[in-house]
């Protein structure tokens, strides 16, 4: 309970949708409970600080996926043991200092890797506390903030890798990756694949595009998947990539068993309906397929998080990867004639994801908000010459 009046601002960044579905998460987990002397405010601050450059970044971002990948690469894997050498460092600066001046929150959670928030605590000596949601399996140096009073952490095994570093274990909390309760609320699936005018008894593919639509060969994919798997049934989200909707609502017009959807907001029920998944190993998708426990098939992931994720789940069973096409309708053709595999990795599942892992984060945001030092303590601290710096 927040007995005094307090502000958290969540910095956050637009860099594909995962870290801006965890603040959201976030805001309304704490909406639902009620906190009157409560404010939590919400900023991209990269963008906000420099516009036009991150619409280019984010522009590269996407489409290093396809067609980027070593230059991704190099840039993710980078200097993995120096942490103080990044070189946007300093980037958003200037923004991020006027905002702190503007606001004066009580706490800052990061929801986005921020290496500029290490110079508040390093070289400004702004004691005010912070907290870091990693989104992510595997340990990446960009998310580190030394002096941060506390990392959320997906698993057990990443608690192991921030201490390995010198992180203080009493500032990692293993809560798993703040996603939506609605994935952990019954689903009846036998009616929402008959309101879909689909075969509640036969075992559903679902296969994702992505949140920007940018894969391709899906059309051969789906083809080539009911050859080998007669007996199931495929939908497939193209997420907001028109062309490809029109192109497979076309291709697959006359067939009862695939459905073609473009975006929808109903992720949720589809995974909670569907035995086997085919998607980019994105943390929050995958968080939610983890709750859900439906085991994925992973196409084709990029080097950087995508590959580290990956790797993970494929390690713990919880997924496979398959680097072609042809190796994903493999991989498919084999789970699906084996219902017994499909069913001992959704046991694996079941045993491992972390329940209301949002509303655990938010009840220790609280704590440390509780614990937190007043205004006047912490800003007062700012130095003359950050405060002649800032506009």
């Amino acid at each position: 309970m927040v007995t005094q009046n307090k502000k958290i601002l969540i910095i956050t960044g637009s860099f594909g949708n995962g870290h801006l579905q965890v603040t959201q998460s976030v805001v309304n987990q704490f909406k639902e409970m009620n906190l009157d002397n409560l404010t939590v405010i919400e900023h991209d601050l990269f963008l906000e600080a420099h516009p036009i450059l991150t619409s280019i970044c984010k522009k590269w971002y996407i489409n290093s996926f396809k067609y980027f990948r070593n230059m991704y690469k190099a840039f993710y894997y980078s200097q993995p043991d120096q942490l103080d050498k990044c070189f946007y460092k300093y980037y958003g600066l200037n923004k991020l200092m006027n905002l702190l001046l503007k606001e004066k929150p009580d706490l800052i959670l990061l929801t986005f890797p921020t290496p500029v928030m290490s110079v508040l605590t390093e070289q400004f000596d702004m004691n005010i506390p912070i907290a870091t949601v990693m989104t992510d399996y595997r340990m990446q140096k960009n998310w580190i903030t030394p002096f941060s009073q506390r990392y959320y952490l997906a698993t057990e095994e990443l608690k192991d890798e921030f201490a390995s570093i010198g992180i203080p274990k009493d500032k990692l909390k293993v809560t798993g990756i703040p996603i939506s309760d609605k994935f952990e609320t019954d689903i009846d699936k036998t009616a929402w694949l008959s309101q879909n005018h689909l075969d509640p008894d036969k075992p559903t593919i679902l296969m994702s595009a992505g949140a920007f639509g940018v894969s391709k060969g899906f059309g051969q994919m789906i083809q080539e998947i009911l050859n080998r798997s007669p007996h199931a049934q495929v939908v497939m989200i193209c997420g907001k990539n028109k062309e490809l909707k029109r192109s497979l609502t076309s291709q697959f017009k006359d067939f009862n068993n695939v459905l073609i959807l473009g975006y929808t907001k109903h992720m949720n029920e589809w995974m909670a309906s569907s035995q086997l998944m085919i998607t980019k190993p994105g943390g929050i998708t995958i968080s939610e397929a983890l709750t859900r426990q439906i085991p994925m098939i992973f196409l084709d992931p990029a080097p950087g998080q995508e590959l580290e994720n990956a790797v993970y789940f494929e390690e713990k069973g919880y997924g496979r990867i398959a680097n072609t096409p042809e190796a994903a309708i493999e991989q498919v053709a084999d789970l699906t004639n084996a219902p017994n595999k499909l069913a001992s990795m959704s046991e694996s599942m079941d045993a491992s994801r972390i329940p209301y892992s949002t509303y655990k984060l938010c009840k220790d945001l609280l704590n440390l908000l509780n614990h937190s030092s007043r205004y006047e303590e912490v800003y007062g601290k700012v130095p003359l010459y950050a405060k002649l710096f800032v506009k």
